[in-house]
């Protein structure tokens, strides 16, 4: 249930939005939906490769945590490509209703269904992704927010639990079957997000031997003897530590990627994250 609405509203939602790309599909016709459909299919690869290649840039033009800068070149460069696909193949080919009636526009029409049945089919793909992320966001959120005593935002509540119902029964196999994220991604976001929204859990993080033992690394060593970065990490203030360059250029560098390997963050997430022991009365 999602808020009271049943999950089959799920499935009829995605089941209109197939018919609707079948539809747009048809319109289009199977030469520009096809490469509409090839180009959504492109753009990852072409992203993916551009953020490689422009990889040692973003990470020192974008103050953002690495590889965050990465990933929005590398998005950027692949709704470029998408863009300009869908465009010229509109200048270029013609649509279902400018082709002679008949068996021609049959087959052009019928063909570009198809394509639109695949095209809503990766963008459900890709949705079901986004949204199960999202919802990791918002339980990280609304985790932090009880821990703390404060009322979490209602859109993280909804949030939440489409991501809930998306993961239930049926549908929820489903999803773990098509879902190219593995579940134990989706539990990581919350953990750091819930993480990130208390400073008791942040402070068992960092006394983690672990974690104590990775900073002890003489490059974090030279960036906490930063008086910027010192006043944010005593404030507490930990996405703008994260968003720090210096923070960014040092997660950048080989060796301490090394160092980063041997790191066990999910135990260190599962001890910042567990309740503190209550004393007994005598």
């Amino acid at each position: 249930m999602i808020g009271g609405i049943p999950t089959s509203w799920l499935w009829l939602a995605a089941a209109l939005y197939l018919l609707f790309e079948m539809w747009r599909g048809w319109r289009r016709g199977v030469v520009r939906h096809g490469i509409s459909v090839m180009a959504l299919l492109t753009a990852g690869g072409i992203g993916w490769v551009f953020a490689w290649m422009t990889g040692f840039i973003a990470d020192r033009i974008i103050p953002l945590p690495v590889p965050a800068g990465r990933f929005l070149f590398g998005a950027a460069a692949a709704f470029a490509f998408y863009i300009a696909a869908v465009f010229l193949s509109s200048l270029l080919f013609k649509k279902t209703s400018q082709q002679s009636a008949g068996i021609v526009r049959l087959v052009y029409g019928a063909g570009g269904a198809i394509f639109g049945l695949v095209f809503g089919l990766v963008v459900l793909w890709g949705g079901v992704s986004i949204v199960r992320a999202l919802g990791a966001v918002a339980e990280g959120k609304e985790a932090a927010a009880v821990s703390s005593g404060t009322p979490a935002p209602a859109m993280d509540g909804k949030i939440a639990s489409l991501k809930g119902a998306m993961e239930e029964g049926t549908t929820g196999r489903l999803v773990d079957k098509v879902d190219v994220v593995p579940p134990q991604t989706y539990q990581l976001i919350t953990q750091v997000v819930q993480l990130g929204g208390s400073p008791e859990a942040m402070g068992r993080f960092l006394a983690y031997p672990a974690t104590q033992k990775l900073l002890m690394h003489p490059k974090f060593r030279q960036l906490f003897e930063d008086p910027v970065v010192a006043r944010m990490a005593g404030e507490g203030n930990y996405l703008g530590l994260l968003a720090s360059p210096k923070l960014a250029a040092i997660a950048s560098d080989p060796e301490v990627q090394k160092a980063f390997t041997s790191f066990e963050l999910q135990k260190a997430l599962d001890y910042a994250l567990q309740p503190p022991p209550t004393s007994q009365p005598r």
